[in-house]
């Protein structure tokens, strides 16, 4: 899960980017990541504490900040297979 503000000035870019992590970590169009935006979901970023934006959750860990595609892959790729996202 990707928590972003639609509003930010980085929003496609770190769109962008976490969409091509999910590429370098899983090959081409194997995940689909899904967007929530904390000002249409409240709720949601609430029950996962998110307190910076944005922020990358994959099982139990997370990624927050603007991502570098290569960074973000890595992190993903060395999650234990019980955090990999499915």
């Amino acid at each position: 899960m990707l928590f972003v503000s639609r509003e930010s000035a980085t929003f496609f870019y770190v769109k962008r980017q976490v969409e091509a992590a999910c590429d370098l970590a899983f090959g081409p169009g194997r995940m689909r990541v899904r967007v929530i935006d904390i000002a249409d979901r409240p709720d949601l970023a609430e029950k996962h504490n998110i307190e910076a934006l944005p922020t990358v959750i994959a099982g139990t860990r997370r990624f927050i900040g603007v991502p570098v595609a290569e960074n973000l892959a890595a992190f993903l790729g060395s999650l234990p297979p019980t955090d990999k996202i499915s």
